[in-house]
């Protein structure tokens, strides 16, 4: 038999390519979409840690098709995600969007205990009156009512917002409308709650005052009240995830206080906390959130977040010369690497620039508290970084590296040698924040010596945090972030 040596060649080379293909090792991104899917379905929280992952090795050159001005392209990950997906059934065509046009329903109580926030010229009628200008500017005018609501739900017509504030008065209409003298904050909760549909955004502003029933000891009472808060928050997220927000802010008050025996105080030129509860779904209420400011609305004093499910680990980057103690290496190879230790008197110290941009809750993001680290490490401050870094908390080096980058927060971690974690996690309990202690009390009596108090306060939003850690399984951990660390 005649062998022809061309044959024979490219029989070889085919046989090489074979090899070569064959024993060529998977990228880094199949990989880690390979982790991802390992359950069979690649969704919205694959996506927000394949973006995190790509941000992460943006200085890896096999990452570049993923990268758009210095940040990972969600836009491109999404479509890696669908063209090397496999069999992985894919989730991602809206994700971080709103799916369908909201609508925004807002629900005034307007009880008798109200009459003192809308009497004369106030910092509540300013924010009432932003709150619907904003929506009207952001969304559909056709999406967007106004209700109050008492011992029931009363639709009000706001042709004219500013004509619409201006003529709210006590005993006159269009505020006074329903029966003003009955209030139950959890009944108006359950009307609210089941008015809210998954892509409804609900409003409600209240003094958020307990009524206690008769009979029962303050405390027996505000127990009772707080079980029918996180039973009345429960069953809605039975139904699906909501998120909710809720801001306190302070308005001048000139009227009738009523307290929790229903003795009746008459205040005047007195500032009065109240609330603003944005509940929803999370992506409609996020999506308020950055396009409506109420942090920068008249009398805004604090915030907190919950959601119906976990967050991902925020986008972080290490940095090697801010409030820096003893020393280490650190490649952008190896973004959660850190090796080579050495500590200066047994510690070592470093900084971390975190993304938290999606975590609206900002004030609680700062609270040292709030944050649980592996053995051996203590959380030394957690800050926002200013706009351009002024005045200067990065390090210049430091800067110029992630100037670029979306970076909202500066973390200074400090290790202890003796007791050494080879993996360090920060996590984030999403725990009540401490101006909720601050601004409650559980006797109202004496209210003229305690007028930027709620009566109750605690008892109702711990109500709320309970049913939202039942949803979530009992985990109130919202986020972690982990780095690998090795002493030379």
């Amino acid at each position: 038999m005649k062998i022809n040596k061309y044959g024979i060649m490219a029989s070889v080379v085919l046989l090489l390519g074979l090899l070569y293909y064959s024993c060529t090792p998977k990228s880094k991104l199949i990989e880690k979409l390979e982790e991802l899917s390992a359950n069979g379905t690649l969704d919205c929280q694959d996506l927000e840690q394949l973006t995190i992952y790509v941000q992460q090795n943006k200085e890896d050159r096999s990452f570049k098709k993923l990268i758009k001005n210095g940040q990972a392209d969600k836009i491109a990950i999404q479509n890696y995600m669908r063209k090397n997906g496999n069999k992985a059934k894919l989730n991602i065509d809206q994700c971080g969007e709103v799916k369908t046009t909201p609508t925004f329903a807002i629900y005034l109580e307007n009880s008798a205990s109200m009459d003192g926030y809308v009497s004369g010229v106030s910092n509540f009628e300013s924010v009432l009156s932003d709150i619907l200008i904003g929506l009207n500017y952001h969304y559909d005018k056709n999406n967007i009512k106004f209700n109050f609501i008492n011992s029931e739900i009363y639709p009000a017509e706001v042709s004219n917002v500013n004509t619409f504030f201006s003529s709210l008065e006590p005993g006159k209409a269009p505020f006074k409308v329903g029966n003003q003298f009955v209030s139950e904050l959890n009944q108006c909760f359950e009307k609210v709650l089941s008015e809210t549909k998954d892509n409804g955004v609900s409003i409600f502003v209240s003094d958020c005052i307990y009524s206690l029933g008769k009979g029962r000891s303050t405390q027996q009472g505000l127990i009772l009240e707080e079980n029918m808060t996180k039973s009345a928050f429960m069953q809605r997220l039975k139904q699906s995830d909501l998120s909710t927000c809720i801001l306190q802010f302070t308005s001048g008050f000139n009227g009738t206080y009523y307290d929790y025996n229903n003795q009746k105080t008459k205040l005047q030129h007195a500032e009065r906390p109240y609330y603003i509860w944005i509940i929803g779904a999370d992506n409609s209420v996020q999506n308020l959130l950055s396009k409506v400011r109420f942090a920068d609305m008249k009398g805004y004093q604090n915030s907190y977040f919950l959601k119906g499910n976990h967050g991902t680990e925020p986008s972080t980057q290490y940095l090697s010369g801010t409030n820096r103690i003893g020393r280490a290496v650190y490649r952008s190879q190896e973004p959660k690497d850190i090796k080579d230790i050495q500590f200066v008197n047994g510690v070592f110290q470093y900084s971390i620039t975190a993304d938290m941009s999606s975590f609206p809750d900002r004030m609680s993001v700062l609270e040292n508290r709030n944050y649980v680290l592996s053995p051996g490490a203590t959380l030394v401050s957690v800050q926002e970084i200013p706009f351009n870094n002024q005045p200067t908390l990065i390090h210049q080096n430091d800067w110029q590296r992630i100037k670029d980058n979306k970076f909202t927060h500066l973390i200074t971690v400090k290790v202890n040698q003796k007791e050494f974690p080879d993996e360090l996690t920060i996590a984030y309990k999403n725990t009540m924040p401490s101006w909720v202690d601050r601004s409650s009390n559980t006797d109202d009596s004496a209210i003229k010596q305690t007028t930027q108090q709620t009566f109750g306060l605690r008892n109702l939003i711990h109500g709320v945090t309970e049913a939202y850690k039942t949803h979530n399984n009992n985990q109130d951990i919202l986020f972690q972030i982990k780095y690998n660390l090795a002493i030379k």
